[in-house]
């Protein structure tokens, strides 16, 4: 079966279960699992997901050259969260994904907590345990866990940095438009929890 045949079918098999639409992207993906060989996955998502990982420093210099290009399959983010924080796999798919622009949280934003500063706060550790992991990067840009923010309209800017500084088990690194965010043992230690928490209030 081929790309195309492997994502019509995929798609018809969403569309024909009648789900509600903000959890269609994670049902097509499960589909598109399913269906697809073995192997034919993770080869596709590497072939087109090619991530440019930001080190934060091409913001201070103006330019890409801190920019670093990775490939990555959604399948080993899962596989490399789940290793290390023992994050259940099932309910991290409904969380997070894998795009064109690297990885973005799954749920709408008003889902991820009572208040921005929740919410923010919820889109801070997706983002910082699975790029932290899954891409192995040491810390995660302040500016992509913003723009997140932003995409998920959920982002205060007047109390965006207060929020994050108040985050259990997280330190924040830097400073101006360097600054980035580590998860710490207690952070790891605690994500599973919170996926638990994310999946069941969704």
């Amino acid at each position: 079966m081929d790309v195309a045949e492997v994502l019509k079918r995929a798609w018809s098999a969403v569309e024909d279960a009648g789900l509600p639409e903000h959890v269609q992207p994670t049902a097509f993906r499960a589909a598109v699992r399913l269906l697809a060989p073995d192997g034919f996955v993770g080869a596709a998502a590497s072939r087109s997901s090619a991530l440019r990982r930001d080190t934060g420093d091409s913001p201070a210099r103006g330019d890409s050259s801190g920019e670093e290009q990775i490939a990555v399959s959604e399948n080993e983010i899962y596989a490399r969260v789940v290793e290390h924080t023992g994050a259940d796999r099932q309910r991290l798919e409904e969380i997070l994904h894998l795009d064109d622009e690297g990885v973005r949280v799954s749920l709408p934003g008003l889902r991820l907590g009572r208040n921005n500063a929740d919410r923010t706060r919820a889109v801070a550790q997706i983002l910082t345990i699975a790029r932290g992991f899954g891409l192995e990067e040491n810390e995660t840009s302040l500016e992509l866990i913003r723009r997140e923010c932003v995409r998920l309209k959920v982002y205060d800017s007047a109390n965006f940095s207060s929020h994050i500084g108040t985050l259990a088990g997280y330190v924040v690194n830097g400073a101006g438009q360097n600054r980035r965010l580590r998860a710490k043992s207690p952070g790891i230690e605690a994500f599973p929890a919170v996926v638990d928490a994310l999946v069941s209030s969704s």
